[in-house]
């Protein structure tokens, strides 16, 4: 009985391990100032304009031209803040942020404040210093919400938005990003 009861907490262990993407990762790659792009299959994650508000929508793969700026964010809530990379430097910034289930670009006015950090978890990472432009930096990546704890997931085609929802177990989809610099 007693070693009964060890095999089935064990394969419960397992079984959660397999059913959680975040529990398998490998990496967490490091891209603090870096212009990325980030892309799902043969879409990318971008917005409709570089306006506050604008939403954030399932753009066509163009990997050549980096749509956000990493910034490392100062709270446990997420890794990084990442700016619309259409911002000049003098401007207060647009940044990625989860406004009552929606995503859109909005202006960082208390940093951080928890719906504008975005933790990224991956199956794989490459040393930023040596790859090159347009290059793989990581692949396999969760991109969770520092805020509500689930995952970045691209739309099905061109112009659907892009939305967070609970991660999925499934170890590819919509849910599962490669990051270009």
């Amino acid at each position: 009985m007693f070693s009964a009861f060890f095999i089935i907490a064990a394969l419960a262990l397992v079984r959660a391990g397999v059913a959680n993407p975040i529990a398998r990762a490998a990496c967490n790659p490091t891209m603090a100032g870096s212009g990325i792009s980030i892309v799902s299959g043969n879409l990318e994650v971008g917005y409709a304009s570089s306006v506050a508000g604008a939403p954030l929508i399932s753009q066509a793969l163009t990997t050549n031209a980096a749509e956000y700026i990493a910034e490392a964010a100062t709270t446990a809530n997420g890794g990084y803040v990442l700016k619309d990379v259409n911002q000049s430097n003098q401007a207060p910034g647009l940044f990625p942020t989860w406004v009552n289930g929606a995503l859109e670009l909005e202006t960082l006015v208390t940093p951080e404040d928890g719906k504008q950090g975005w933790g990224f978890v991956c199956s794989t990472c490459n040393d930023p210093t040596t790859v090159g432009a347009s290059g793989l930096l990581a692949s396999g990546c969760n991109v969770v919400n520092g805020w509500t704890g689930q995952c970045l997931q691209i739309g099905s085609a061109v112009d659907a938005p892009v939305t967070i929802a609970n991660c999925a177990d499934l170890g590819s989809g919509s849910q599962y990003f490669d990051v270009y610099v």
